[in-house]
């Protein structure tokens, strides 16, 4: 069995929520955003330890919130960066070099179901250095630099990318080593890098807590998970 760690991402400030909180800290189903996926990570058993990238000076809220759900596989929390980029490479630094596989996920993907992480390390191997969950665009997908169409974009192509996302350790540290890389998911810069990366069906629920509406429509979903 392959060793798996986790990098729970939970550093943004998440300023559209109109909360003087963190975004991790916004109040999901009556407990902090941040409960969710601790708490669903540390159930899902091919996960071996998790690391929680924090904004400043929330360490110990962080903590206490891992001990109140009983999330036993946090093993550190560290403080972010400036970037979600950043934030991503401090959390890799502080996975040993033992680990196989990293999955990296964000904290306002609260919805984590342990079959997408199953289907991700499935798709793992083959030569294959990463695996994203992506679901099918719906709309049409236009290319208008400046505000002109230069191209329609076959939308059969294309997905909309989701985390968690897992990767072989070795090829995302090499593709986090330039200290200048930036991308908008840790895959492009695996791609970047020359990795290849498997996509697979992804999860319609993990909605990702941008604003207010966010919230409410993920409380709507958990609320039917519990019936």
């Amino acid at each position: 069995m392959s060793s798996v760690w986790a990098v729970l991402v939970a550093a943004g400030r998440g300023e559209r929520l109109g909360s003087k909180r963190p975004k991790a800290f916004a109040v999901l189903g009556g407990r902090p955003l941040l409960a969710e996926s601790l708490e669903r990570l540390d159930g899902i058993p091919r996960i071996e330890r998790v690391v929680a990238v924090v904004p400043p000076k929330w360490e110990e809220p962080s903590i206490l919130c891992a001990e109140e759900v009983g999330a036993s596989k946090l093993t550190a929390c560290i403080v972010g960066g400036e970037t979600r980029t950043d934030s991503v490479r401090i959390g890799i630094g502080e996975v040993p070099q033992h680990a196989d596989v990293i999955l990296i996920h964000d904290a306002a993907r609260p919805l984590l179901r342990r079959q997408i992480v199953d289907r991700l390390l499935g798709g793992l191997g083959e030569g294959y250095d990463g695996a994203v969950p992506g679901l099918p665009v719906a709309d049409t997908i236009k290319r208008a630099p400046g505000g002109t169409v230069v191209e329609t974009l076959d939308r059969s192509e294309l997905v909309a990318a989701q985390t968690p996302q897992v990767f072989a350790a070795g090829a995302l540290r090499r593709a986090f080593a330039d200290a200048d890389s930036c991308g908008t998911d840790c895959a492009a810069l695996v791609e970047r890098a020359g990795g290849r990366i498997r996509v697979v069906p992804g999860d319609p629920d993990l909605l990702k807590v941008t604003t207010p509406e966010d919230l409410a429509a993920i409380e709507q979903r958990l609320a039917r998970e519990a019936r």
